[in-house]
């Protein structure tokens, strides 16, 4: 099913503005997510003021952004072998720690990171270069490539958030709820941090707290809060 979004009209004019309004968000959560987010965490205070503004002007509704929950029925059915491969994937590699308090806790304060990301990401990326670039596929793999390029230098989140950013963005298209794919991040998240290699992952840190902290270190900078990978540490 397609969606239609509420952009304002304005030919090649409006499209470019569409553009460059991705363009500068895209710079400003880089800036913020690289440079500020340790020593001044308050300046994304600006982020959000940047969102609400677009979204207000953009005229979007909660079902354009996703939002609402009654699309979540339907992409139970629509997206059903990506959901029987996520459960598979947290069931089997989480034995032994899944059912733990402190893993319990991280994972449901990850996926309300993972709905706003989610409704930041596809209103303020995806959705403005489709109307762009006039292409589904375009627009989510440039989408997917902005994604990823935020989550450098982190060999592992690189072509993580590659792949994911592309095919959530195409996901978004066919059935949209922000809520369906944070449950997705959560898991494919999950998956992803207890099988990549410590050395690599470095606690899923992204720019320059990358090399901060060691593999396992408590330095800043992380895309996503802590899933614990051992019950020895609940």
């Amino acid at each position: 099913m397609g969606y239609s979004t509420s952009m304002p009209p304005g030919g090649s004019g409006g499209r470019a503005g569409e553009v460059a309004e991705a363009a500068a968000f895209f710079v400003a959560v880089l800036g913020y997510l690289w440079l500020l987010v340790i020593p001044l965490p308050w300046t994304g205070v600006l982020l959000v003021a940047g969102v609400a503004l677009s979204w207000r002007r953009r005229r979007l509704t909660a079902q354009e952004l996703g939002l609402s929950w009654r699309p979540l029925a339907s992409c139970w059915r629509s997206w059903a072998p990506l959901w029987i491969l996520s459960a598979g994937l947290v069931l089997g590699l989480g034995h032994g720690r899944l059912f733990h308090l402190r893993t319990l806790t991280d994972g449901g304060a990850y996926f309300a990171w993972s709905a706003l990301q989610q409704v930041v990401y596809q209103s303020m990326t995806y959705l403005p270069l489709r109307e762009s670039v006039g292409g589904r596929r375009r627009a989510a793999a440039l989408a997917g490539l902005a994604f990823a390029a935020v989550h450098a230098p982190n060999p592992i989140l690189i072509p993580a958030t590659l792949v994911w950013g592309t095919v959530s963005s195409l996901l978004f298209e066919r059935c949209r709820s922000v809520w369906g794919l944070a449950l997705l991040q959560t898991m494919l998240s999950s998956a992803l941090l207890w099988i990549a290699p410590p050395h690599l992952s470095r606690s899923f840190r992204i720019g320059p707290y990358y090399f901060r902290g060691g593999a396992g270190g408590q330095g800043g900078g992380r895309w996503m809060p802590p899933v614990r990978s051992e019950p020895s540490s609940m």
